[in-house]
């Protein structure tokens, strides 16, 4: 018989909500299982001259966004998406999101995660339903598109919270 590994903590494979800065500001929690970080990686093949077997493989393109239900519907945090002011909506096309991009913090509740989420640029847009249901919690859909904050600059910090 082998050695006995370490397999991790089984505790920590149930994170749930998140608390949410944007810009500075505390927008609430997001509702039970509803975080996810998603990073695409595209890469281009590298072939020789006449030869089907690549050498290499190149990144190419990369895009990362953040998704999450908030669970707080207010006309605050309505109004952090393209064309909401006062909690109306006005025609948001043309909307420039790099240049309103500002820095997401993703704080999770759980002390099974001991990580704090930077993206240092990133800009929400709705992406579901607002619902009105008896038993199920009112959340609002948001996908922050992230960006690098500079050239060769950083889109995401993983780092430790604060003790």
């Amino acid at each position: 018989m082998g050695n006995r590994v370490d397999l991790g903590d089984a505790s920590n494979l149930h994170l749930g909500p998140a608390s949410v800065t944007y810009n500075g500001r505390n927008l609430g929690y997001t509702l039970n299982d509803s975080v996810s970080i998603q990073v695409e990686q595209e890469s281009t093949e590298i072939l020789p001259d006449q030869s089907s077997l690549p050498v290499k493989d190149i990144i190419t393109g990369m895009t990362l966004n953040v998704t999450m239900t908030l669970g707080e519907v207010t006309t605050a945090n309505l109004d952090l998406l393209p064309g909401f002011s006062g909690g109306a909506l006005s025609d948001p096309m043309g909307t420039d999101l790099l240049a309103g991009a500002k820095a997401l913090i993703l704080y999770p509740l759980s002390d099974g995660d001991t990580n704090v989420y930077t993206f240092p640029k990133a800009s929400p847009m709705m992406t579901g339903p607002i619902q009105f249901a008896r038993t199920t919690p009112q959340g609002l859909e948001l996908n922050f598109k992230c960006y690098f904050d500079s050239a060769g600059g950083t889109a995401l910090t993983v780092s430790q919270k604060p003790v």
